[in-house]
């Protein structure tokens, strides 16, 4: 019995094999949403080769104590929404646009950092729609 091609293939493109690497960063759609993240942080955006560049190269960015968590939140909000919208294609047959996909992250990181860090005055809502300006927050 052979294996099945199509099983092996990215839910998305359907043309690629599916690999971690692919799903979560080299697609069109994530190396997209990764770089509109960094674009949030007025930061340059180069596709890394694997995640394990990816992830140094996140880390490795120097931002204060609060910027510094909000900026770790957003990456693991992105791997996880990528990895939930993708088991939601294969399960639910569900598609998730652009737009979706970066409220869900925004949605994440908020709730994230609200539960990490004591934002008196600040509400999840205040902290998702200034994500870009979150240097400014009083802590």
């Amino acid at each position: 019995m052979g294996v099945d091609e199509h099983a092996l293939a990215c839910p998305f493109c359907l043309r690629e094999l599916e690999t971690p690497v692919h799903v979560l960063l080299s697609r069109p759609f994530s190396t997209y949403i990764w770089s509109k993240i960094a674009n949030w942080w007025n930061l340059a955006w180069v596709t890394p080769s694997n995640l394990l560049e990816l992830s140094s190269w996140w880390f490795s960015s120097r931002f204060k104590k609060l910027e510094k968590h909000l900026w770790e939140c957003c990456f693991y909000a992105t791997l996880w929404s990528i990895w939930l919208v993708r088991n939601d294609v294969i399960f639910k047959n569900i598609v998730v646009d652009r737009n979706q996909m970066e409220e869900l992250i925004k949605t994440r990181a908020a709730l994230w950092i609200k539960a990490k860090f004591d934002l008196k005055g600040y509400t999840v809502e205040d902290i998702k729609r200034n994500l870009d300006s979150v240097r400014r927050l009083i802590i």
